[in-house]
């Protein structure tokens, strides 16, 4: 079979106008952008409280597209890379609108929390440290990312992540980040928003709450050593022994669809039976991996519901 080359051109093994590849690129255009605007785009789109209650409130969204030039572009590189490696775990999962959504959503939540906090401080006399100040500045994407951060401690709990080279749980990641970053700011760096990390992590909690049908699937993609326990529609007692099923027995049913599915596919006798066959089975709106990944042999391509998608796609080229 011949490869298919109308894919387009991609970035980090994805199509360019992929949600992450849209967000990076943005980000590292305003990035540049600068440079050249001598901390006018910083004062008009940066965060400032008092300025967003005075009328200014697009400065909730576009401080997320934001980084410190100082010296190196670590800020910028930090909150990319974490969005992009958060992202390729995520949207197989929730696919690329959900994921969108609460990217930005959590960057604006994130947003206004800073707004509230610094409001709160006013009224208690501005004189409380945890709290931010109705002039301070803050820019970043780390308000979306931590949004990601607390999704993904919610799929993947037992998951292990680096913070500061100190393995924590994912399932803590959010909170133990946050603890050292207020912790930092006590003693001499106060340019951590640890407000806005708060903010997008809890209204990324809070989306979920709201609409678990839309954020909380049956199943996620397995991960070896990783436990994911589907919600349940009526929950037990709260005195009640919850049974726990192996990880396997979750995507058992699955496996065996998909191998039933690999059998037919075998059993044809040309290409274009092949693609008759599978037409039917497709998952719309599928967010497949790139095709390279694809491996009927892979444990985790047996477990994925969107095999025929990718299946299809390898019988076309």
């Amino acid at each position: 079979m011949s490869r298919n080359r109308s894919q387009g051109p991609s970035l980090f093994g994805n199509p360019i106008l992929h949600p992450l590849n849209v967000i990076l690129i943005i980000n590292s255009l305003v990035f540049f952008l600068q440079y050249f605007a001598n901390q006018q785009l910083i004062y008009r789109f940066g965060l400032t409280p008092d300025f967003v209650l005075s009328g200014a409130i697009w400065q909730v969204f576009t401080y997320g597209f934001l980084h410190a030039v100082e010296a190196l572009p670590l800020h910028l590189l930090f909150n990319m890379y974490a969005m992009y490696m958060l992202g390729n775990n995520l949207i197989p999962i929730i696919g690329k609108t959900k994921f969108t959504i609460l990217y930005f959503l959590s960057q604006i939540g994130a947003g206004i929390f800073v707004v509230l906090s610094a409001y709160l401080n006013i009224m208690l006399g501005g004189q409380v440290p945890v709290l931010e100040s109705m002039a301070s500045q803050t820019i970043g994407a780390s308000g979306a990312v931590f949004g990601l951060l607390a999704l993904f401690g919610l799929f993947y709990p037992n998951a292990e992540i680096l913070l500061f080279i100190i393995p924590v749980k994912a399932k803590n990641a959010v909170w133990v980040s946050i603890a050292i970053g207020y912790l930092i700011s006590q003693f001499g760096n106060g340019s951590i928003s640890n407000t806005c990390h708060l903010g997008g992590a809890l209204t990324a909690l809070l989306l979920v709450k709201l609409f678990p049908k839309h954020f909380l699937p049956s199943t996620v993609p397995y991960l070896p050593g990783l436990e994911w326990e589907a919600p349940r529609q009526n929950e037990p007692s709260p005195n009640a022994k919850a049974k726990q099923a192996p990880v396997e027995d979750l995507f058992l049913d699955q496996k065996k669809i998909n191998e039933s599915v690999l059998k037919q596919i075998e059993s044809k006798r040309d290409r274009a039976s092949v693609i008759n066959y599978l037409q039917p089975l497709q998952v719309e709106n599928a967010n497949i991996c790139p095709p390279s990944t694809y491996n009927t042999e892979d444990p985790i391509c047996l477990r994925c519901e969107w095999l025929p998608n990718c299946a299809l796609r390898r019988a076309k080229e």
